[in-house]
Formats: structure tokens, sequence, C-alpha cells
């Protein structure tokens, strides 16, 4: 768990010291959000405006699905179907496909409904569940770039069973960057954390869908990163993904469900 998560880690450091200007005009549409939504929120409490929060609501769901589109670009580098250009561009991935917004909008949604509700029981199985289903929304886009029909909720269970054994290596990924969040008060800016972390992130996708190439014949295989002599020649051809019905781990899911 450790050497991967290293591994994760180091690639996306790589990249990101390349090409630091690329990630920093991908990421500059969701800067520009944060900064509208963190200074919405003085100027309206100051002003006990109340009726501000709904847009600045608004702003925050629009800055969390340019996030996803930012991260299917991102799983494209890693895989190497996806190039360093055009980044303003690819900022707005989440628009260029009606599909990827409405799933992308929908799975957030009740991703975060049945959050809260296991939350209701107690804090931790609610943890336990976000992290279960956190892979989601990548796994609905690949079935959609694949011509492949996926509902929602098989969307979810799909990124259950893929999280299956993984939440903890995941929730230990996700802690190893407050160290470094920390030092964006004092040494490095947090335009260069946040690429870093959301491309780990993203890697970790890309890692997890890469052991499932033993998949049945009628689910979806895999693109990785080897595959980068054939990247050109199918940058119009689907990304492809993990189908975990074959697989079997035995973590928490087995006591939490």
């Amino acid at each position: 768990m450790a050497s991967r998560r290293r591994k994760l880690k180091s690639d996306a450091r790589g990249y990101l010291d390349t090409n630091f200007t690329f990630y920093l005009l991908l990421f500059l549409p969701i800067y520009i959000l944060g900064l509208a939504v963190g200074f919405g929120n003085i100027s309206f409490n100051m002003a006990g405006n109340d009726a501000g929060s709904s847009w600045l609501n608004l702003l925050s769901l629009v800055s969390s699905l340019l996030a996803v589109g930012v991260s299917f670009v991102m799983i494209d580098l890693q895989r190497g179907v996806g190039e360093f250009s055009e980044p303003v561009s690819k900022s707005f991935t989440i628009f260029n496909r009606g599909s990827y917004f409405l799933g992308s909008l929908v799975l957030i949604v009740l991703t975060g409904i049945f959050t809260i509700l296991w939350s209701l029981l107690l804090m931790i199985p609610g943890i336990i569940k976000a992290l279960a289903y956190s892979q989601a929304i990548f796994i609905y886009r690949d079935y959609l770039d694949q011509g492949k029909k996926i509902g929602f909720l098989e969307a979810i269970t799909l990124s259950r069973k893929m999280m299956d054994g993984h939440k903890w290596e995941y929730f230990v990924m996700g802690l190893s960057f407050i160290g470094w969040g920390l030092t964006c008060l004092i040494i490095i800016p947090i335009i260069w954390v946040y690429p870093y972390m959301n491309q780990t992130l993203a890697n970790f996708y890309v890692s997890l869908a890469s052991e499932g190439t033993q998949a049945p014949d009628d689910g979806p295989t895999v693109i990785t990163p080897d595959d980068k002599t054939d990247a050109h020649d199918a940058s119009s051809a689907p990304t492809e993904t993990f189908y975990p019905d074959t697989k079997s781990h035995s973590d928490d899911e087995s006591h939490d469900e």
C-alpha cells in the first residue's frame, strides 16, 4: 500500500514539475470560483444578507462540477491518452458532453444523500461510505465513453466493489496531504498542492482500474500508461475502465452493508 502511494504521488509530482503552467491554467476557473465564494461569504455575512448564500451554493456546485471534469482530464493524462495542451478548454470538460454534466450532477447528489443517511447512524459509517462511493463518477464516465449503458445506482455499486479492500488505502492517501495543506500557509502555494493532490487521486483510480484486467468478456477492459504507443491513434477511442464483478476482498464492506 505504501509503495503504491509513493509511486502515485511521484507520478503526480513529475507531471506537475514539468507542466506547472498547464495545471495552473487547468485549475484557474476553479481557483476563481473558490475566491468568489470565499469573499462572497465574508461580504454577505458582514452585510447580514442570507439570500446571497443561495448564489454562493450555486457557485460551489459549479466549482465541484468543474473539478470533476478536471479529474477526467487527469485520468486521461495518467493513462497516456491525454495531452498537456489546451488547458483552458479542458477546464470545462464537464460541459463538453451533456451526459457528463447530468451524470456527475446526479451522482454528486445521490452519493451526498447516501453519505448523510449513513452519517445519521454514526460518523464512521458515513466516512466509510463516502470512501466507498468515491469512484462512482469516474466509473460512470468511463462507461459512457465506451457506449455502454449504466445506471446511477449501478455506478455507485461498482464503486463500492472497486473500493472493496482499498478504502483504508484511499483514506491514508488523503491524510498524507494534510502536511502539504499546512505548508500552503507558509511555504508552498495551494496552486501547486491542490493539483498535486487531485492528480494523485486520479492516478489512484487508474491504478485500481488496471487491476481489473481479468474482467469478463462483456465488461470494459483497461487502457493504462503502457498503451502510450497507441495513445495518439486512439485519441478518439473510448477510455476504458474496471469491471469489478469478479473481484473480492475482505474488509469493512462485508460488515457495513
